[in-house]
């Protein structure tokens, strides 16, 4: 991706160099380089000012990184007066649970649901609705059955991780297991299956296994978010 971006630089083609900038400050990101990431971020936006996918980069650093809810807030809310998406809406959700505010998290879930019921967006974000559906009791059932459409068009470990934590939400956890192990275990690095992997494996009474994704997990929490060090930290 380095080299991608020196050739990008080199064509003086601004196009390329925001789809280059963007995508290497997110692999930075992912590789913990987070001063890199923000520095490439910012080249985007010498370009493009109203880049949005640099501009939510920053924000998930700020709030991240650096704990910054309140400006990683502002950002979101200025990004979502051009770019109006409903992930930002679960972003706005995760910012309000750090905070302590579950009304205002359920009133941010509540808002991204209206918009999924109003537009159609079709498969975009089945993995978005069954992670919040399996945090559901009462619409459980619909995070299974979107986890295994999820399998129907693309079985990658990472459908796979989606069916496995519904059916552990769903109180199975000797099924969730036995697919996190058959599927997920060893065939992805994503840090949120790892998470997953953990929990299903402390649900089973494997806590030795579970403690040995601890160090993994604390060192992603960036990737992660920080709502989920609390829970890590318990394993």
């Amino acid at each position: 991706m380095e080299r991608a971006t020196k050739i990008a630089e080199e064509s003086k083609n601004e196009g390329l160099k925001l789809w280059a900038y963007s995508n290497i400050a997110d692999f930075y990101g992912h590789a913990g380089r987070l001063q890199d990431s923000y520095d490439n971020y910012l080249k985007v936006l010498e370009i493009d000012p109203n880049y949005s996918y640099a501009l939510k980069g920053i924000a998930w650093i700020t709030f991240s990184h650096e704990r910054n809810s309140q400006e990683a807030l502002r950002i979101i809310n200025v990004i979502s007066q051009k770019h109006d998406t409903p992930d930002y809406l679960l972003l706005k959700a995760e910012i309000a649970e750090f905070n302590g505010k579950d009304e205002l998290k359920n009133d941010f879930l509540a808002q991204y649901f209206e918009r999924m019921d109003k537009q159609e967006f079709g498969e975009m974000y089945n993995s978005y609705n069954a992670k919040l559906f399996a945090d559901q009791p009462s619409n459980i059932n619909k995070a299974i059955a979107l986890a295994e459409r999820e399998i129907s068009n693309r079985p990658t470990p990472q459908s796979y991780d989606l069916l496995a934590w519904a059916y552990l939400k769903n109180g199975q956890k000797t099924k969730a297991l036995k697919i996190a192990q058959q599927h997920v275990e060893g065939k992805t690095y994503e840090p949120e299956a790892a998470y997953h992997l953990a929990e299903i494996y402390a649900a089973n009474g494997r806590t030795t296994k579970a403690k040995s994704f601890k160090s993994e997990l604390l060192a992603s929490v960036y990737e992660l978010g920080p709502n989920t060090e609390k829970a890590i930290q318990k394993l």
